[in-house]
């Protein structure tokens, strides 16, 4: 085995480890997406469903987190690199949020009021909680697989975006972000800046992009119960 410098990621011997923790972390998020709303009609149970199954998410991350003695540094959450992480981040978020608002702009679609606002207060925390699981999770684990470096970067970009079908616009924007947020996650593993960065975009694109780019910010099948 070998363990590169950055990210201390040791790559395995065999894959297959590391592809099926991929899969246990994946299977509860992809059934909240296509499975639940299917089998389940009534939404307030179904919400109640897909509460657990968000809960039994994040206590498989944790507990492959701690299975793999991968402390608060290893997955990102910690202060010491916040601007080694924030300094390429700034530049990628600027550049796209004006791209953003271009869109917006020529679409004469941006609503940058109280909808807004409150989007600023919530998505940061649902962009941390997005970035933990992609980047502490799936990226670390394709690290694991084949290494440090472009190909983990794009095969973490692939998932991300795989994540946010069938939303066409959130699968490109979700395919070029995870491959920023990846390549910075392995260079200054830092959550607080990814999960900024993924806040303010995200933010963005809802409050600016026209509904017949962006109709809705739903995935899996509630992209199209919502767009109907």
């Amino acid at each position: 085995m070998r363990e590169p410098v950055k990210g201390r990621v040791i790559q395995q011997r065999t894959p297959f480890g590391p592809l099926v923790e991929i899969v246990l972390v994946l299977t509860p998020v992809l059934t909240i997406m296509w499975i639940t709303p299917l089998l389940v009609a009534d939404k307030a149970e179904r919400d109640r469903v897909d509460f657990y199954l968000s809960l039994l998410t994040f206590l498989i991350a944790v507990g492959l987190n701690v299975y793999h003695r991968e402390g608060f540094k290893l997955i990102g959450l910690r202060m010491d690199n916040f601007v080694a992480a924030a300094r390429p981040l700034v530049w990628f978020t600027a550049i796209s949020g004006l791209i953003v608002l271009a869109i917006g702009w020529t679409f004469d679609s941006i609503h940058l009021g109280s909808r807004f606002v409150h989007h600023l207060e919530v998505l940061p925390f649902w962009g941390l909680l997005q970035q933990y699981g992609i980047q502490s999770i799936i990226n670390r684990r394709w690290q694991m697989v084949v290494g440090q470096g472009r190909l983990s970067v794009g095969l973490t970009a692939v998932t991300f975006a795989a994540l946010h079908l069938p939303n066409p616009a959130l699968v490109i924007t979700t395919l070029i972000g995870g491959a920023v947020w990846a390549w910075v996650f392995q260079r200054h593993p830092n959550l607080v800046a990814l999960a900024l960065s993924h806040a303010l975009l995200s933010a963005l694109m809802a409050n600016s992009f026209p509904s017949t780019l962006l109709p809705n910010m739903k995935v899996g099948w509630g992209y199209w119960s919502a767009s109907a």
